[in-house]
C-alpha cells in the first residue's frame, strides 16, 4: 500500500512539473501519470481466469447469459481454434469485455476475462460467480489433476507480458 501511495505521489508530482511546458506534452503526460496510478491499484493488467469442469460449448452458452444478466452488451463470439473460443462485449459504461475460453480437454474449461484496459476485479468476480450460478458448479483457481496444459512456444522469448492474477474464489 504504501509503494502504491508513492507511486501515485510522483504521478502527481511529475504532471505538476510538466505543467509549465505547454498543451500537448502537458496533456500526455497528464495521461500518462494517471494511467500509471491505475496500473499500480490493479497491479497491472488483470487478466482473471478460472477452470470450470464442463465443456467448452455449455460455457460458451452460460457465459453469454451471464453477460445479459450483467448488463454487458454482446458483440460476437470468434472461434480462434478448435479448442479456443474469444467472446467480446461492452459494458454500460463502454468498457470492453473478453472472455477467453479455452478447452482443456473434454470436459475441462479455463475461462479468462478482462474488462476495460487493466481488468475489473470487482465485475471480474461477479461474472465468474454468476458464470458458477448458470453452470451448477464450482470453479477451481487450478487445472485439476491429470490434465495437459498447453506447452510454451519453442518461439524466442518475448517481452515479458502483464502477470495474469488467479481469481480468488470464496
Amino acid at each position: 500500500m504504501a509503494t502504491q501511495r508513492r507511486l501515485a505521489w510522483l504521478a502527481v508530482v511529475g504532471v505538476v512539473a510538466v505543467l509549465p511546458l505547454g498543451g500537448c506534452v502537458a496533456l500526455l503526460a497528464a495521461g500518462a501519470g494517471g494511467g500509471a496510478v491505475a496500473y499500480v491499484e490493479n497491479g497491472g493488467v488483470a487478466n482473471f481466469y478460472a477452470y470450470y469442469p464442463t465443456s467448452v460449448t455449455r460455457v460458451s452458452a452460460a457465459s453469454k447469459a451471464a453477460f445479459g444478466e450483467m448488463g454487458i452488451h454482446y458483440n460476437g463470439e470468434i472461434r480462434k481454434s478448435p479448442s479456443e473460443y474469444l467472446i467480446e462485449g461492452t459494458t454500460t459504461d463502454g468498457q470492453t469485455a473478453k472472455v477467453t475460453l479455452t478447452s482443456m480437454a473434454t470436459d475441462v474449461t479455463k475461462v479468462n476475462i478482462r474488462i476495460g484496459t487493466f481488468g475489473d476485479k470487482p465485475l471480474s468476480l461477479q461474472f465468474q460467480k454468476l458464470l458458477s450460478q448458470r453452470l451448477g458448479m464450482t470453479a477451481s483457481p487450478q487445472a485439476p489433476t491429470g490434465v495437459v496444459l498447453p506447452q510454451a512456444s519453442s518461439q524466442p522469448a518475448a517481452p515479458q507480458q502483464p502477470q495474469q492474477q488467479t481469481i480468488p474464489l470464496q
